[in-house]
């Protein structure tokens, strides 16, 4: 059942209520973050430690009102960069992505946008690009800003990961029973179909996101590497953060992780996100690809696991890079990054981390280049 708040007029007043309420709380928590002890995490300074604080507030805000599109923003105004995708034949949807086992959740149309500039038009030059096909993040139930976040992420791949196209596929947000699993996961194999189509070589492609969208690349990658799959396998995966550990007790089980009081997620939007997206009846075959810790599965391609020593996700994703590492050897990296919140890719630049983001794409590139 949707909070109270997420209707009008109650929707207006918590937003007034919140405008009016932010101010005095952030200058408070700043007054009392000067004492280093009494910040939530005393390694950071009292920039971060108030910039994580606005983080978590502002994901509070949403949850409450359910207000999935705050700082989203139409594929479409991108012009030219955007593309309208069509899902490709029936029968590249097999196993857990049979509309017919999910009260009917079938294909649909995807908007995906191309960065820095659109797709070459020339044949031989599209067939050479080195693409990453981008999930971003968002708790399955938040979209984000192609401009704001697809930005950050392609800049960063072209100067340190040698890529020369990132292309920000828009999955469906959850918070409909036809959009829960396993919609967002059709919408990736409809996005990387599309980058097939246009003769990009598959072992050209990385598979890649954050939060929920490095969750997405992992359940793409792990259904292209299982025998129901016609599809080529991609040249690895790149996953930022990735919520690993979705269950219908999602909130529950971040406010027992180490870093939950001074990350910037927050218990509430992972709890709304986790009941949006798990379907309606649970299935043992559908569970590793909602949530892969403890599900490890059998890699042919490299993947790269970034996490952040600072995040609540950080332990969970540091068991599941083991258990991937336990069953695959060196076709799996675990990179650390020391002190570094939830979703470096988001965040790096609030939080003065574009080096240490820097670093760990630079890190992924060598990883991938070892292994081809």
């Amino acid at each position: 059942m949707a909070p109270l708040w997420s209707c009008q007029p109650f929707k207006a007043i918590y937003a007034v209520f919140f405008l009016l309420a932010a101010p005095p709380r952030l200058t408070l928590l700043f007054l009392l973050y000067l004492a280093k002890p009494l910040r939530p995490l005393p390694e950071w300074s009292v920039k971060a430690n108030i910039v994580s604080a606005m983080l978590r507030m502002s994901s509070q805000y949403s949850t409450a009102t359910r207000s999935q599109r705050l700082l989203y923003s139409d594929p479409r105004t991108a012009k030219e960069r955007h593309s309208r995708v069509e899902p490709p034949p029936q029968d590249l949807f097999t196993g857990v992505l049979e509309g017919s086992k999910h009260h009917g959740i079938e294909p649909a149309p995807v908007d995906v946008v191309w960065f820095p500039s659109p797709a070459p038009r020339d044949v031989a030059e599209l067939q050479k690009q080195k693409v990453v096909l981008y999930f971003p993040g968002g708790a399955f139930v938040i979209g984000f800003s192609y401009g704001l976040l697809g930005k950050n992420a392609a800049d960063s791949f072209a100067a340190h990961m040698k890529q020369s196209r990132t292309v920000w596929a828009q999955y469906r947000l959850s918070g409909t029973p036809e959009t829960r699993f396993p919609a967002a996961l059709q919408d990736a194999v409809t996005s990387y179909h599309y980058l097939l189509s246009l003769g990009i070589d598959p072992g050209n492609i990385i598979l890649s996101g954050d939060s929920a969208g490095g969750n997405l690349a992992l359940a793409l990658l792990r259904y292209l590497e299982s025998s129901s799959s016609p599809l080529p396998l991609p040249g690895g995966a790149v996953v930022f953060s990735p919520w690993v550990h979705v269950t219908a007790h999602a909130g529950h089980d971040y406010e027992q992780s180490k870093n939950s009081l001074s990350d910037a997620l927050s218990a509430p939007l992972l709890q709304w996100g986790a009941e949006s997206y798990l379907p309606l009846e649970a299935a043992e075959d559908t569970q590793p690809y909602i949530s892969p810790l403890h599900h490890p599965f059998k890699l042919s391609t490299p993947l790269f696991i970034q996490a952040g020593t600072a995040e609540g996700f950080h332990d969970d994703i540091k068991s599941f890079a083991q258990e991937m590492a336990q069953l695959n050897g060196h076709r799996v990296k675990f990179h650390a990054t020391p002190l570094a919140p939830h979703d470096l890719v988001f965040n790096h630049k609030l939080f003065g981390m574009t080096e240490e983001m820097n670093g760990a794409t630079k890190e992924a590139c060598k990883f991938l280049e070892q292994r081809v």
